[in-house]
């Protein structure tokens, strides 16, 4: 590939990223009760989790070789999770499944882009994103005693890097979730127990609180740890934070892959709904 079909892409890419957040803040700021509501419910979760939190380590100093303090920083990761892959993730999927089963994928297929990232970031909520993470999110950045941990920048950076392979691991997963739609018709809710399961899986469990084989499974087939427990536990330096970035990259990689041959095979039995 020359270098200027490459820009191209790029370009493109970019634009399609660009149109799908305007249009998505538009759509987000028309229903400002349904922004309210979220902050509500998200901001509610979060100060009953905290207060569980304290009620734990109140009668015990440590979970799995994790303080109080650290578990506080865990739940912070596993928040931002959630919130990543809602409204940069799960939304498209659904919207995915909607346009499968009424035959508005046959619009998309004419379309002179590229199908499958369109269909993948075409609704990026960053404003209801950020409007509803932030509130609770800085509840916990507050009840955290930040000095009090011992965070190397390496192991910061390492963090960073297993967190944006895990939100990719946790986003294949349920985008496979989808693809039962082309044959079935429908798979809203396979997609929902998939979500589901990346949304809850090791949120108050600690990647040393599981097993050798539930660490693998839940770090593999079911990818639903990456984001959250590895990258709790590389930050806090509790596994080796380089073998967790190695881990996460392979796991990422393979994902990707395998995304791209599913959709492939899905679009070669796709049967259009309005032929």
């Amino acid at each position: 590939m020359k270098l200027s079909e490459y820009r191209s892409i790029l370009k493109q890419r970019f634009e399609i990223v660009q149109a799908s957040c305007l249009f998505a803040f538009r759509k987000e700021v028309a229903y400002a009760g349904n922004n309210w509501a979220g902050v509500i419910s998200a901001t509610a979760y979060t100060l009953s989790m905290l207060l569980f939190v304290n009620i734990i380590f109140g009668n015990t100093k440590q979970i799995a070789g994790y303080s109080h303090n650290d578990m506080l920083l865990y739940f912070y990761v596993a928040q931002l999770t959630y919130f990543t892959n809602w409204y940069l993730s799960m939304i498209n999927i659904h919207e995915l499944t909607v346009d499968v089963n009424q035959g508005h994928l046959d619009m998309v297929l004419t379309k002179p882009v590229p199908a499958l990232f369109y269909l993948t970031s075409r609704n990026i909520g960053g404003f209801r994103f950020f409007v509803e993470a932030f509130p609770p999110t800085l509840a916990i950045v507050f009840s955290i005693n930040w000095p009090a941990l011992s965070i190397s920048p390496t192991n910061l950076v390492y963090g960073i890097f297993i967190f944006i392979f895990g939100a990719i691991s946790l986003h294949v997963f349920e985008f496979l979730a989808a693809l039962p739609v082309f044959w079935l018709g429908e798979s809203e809710n396979i997609v929902d127990l998939a979500g589901f399961i990346g949304a809850g899986s090791g949120i108050m469990i600690p990647l040393e609180g599981f097993s050798r084989p539930l660490q693998f499974a839940l770090g593999t087939i079911i990818p639903v740890l990456i984001s959250t427990a590895f990258t709790a536990s590389a930050v806090l330096g509790k596994t080796s934070s380089r073998f967790l970035f190695l881990w996460a990259f392979i796991i990422a990689l393979i994902a990707v892959i395998i995304r791209k041959l599913a959709w492939n095979f899905a679009i070669k039995n796709y049967t259009s709904a309005s032929s």
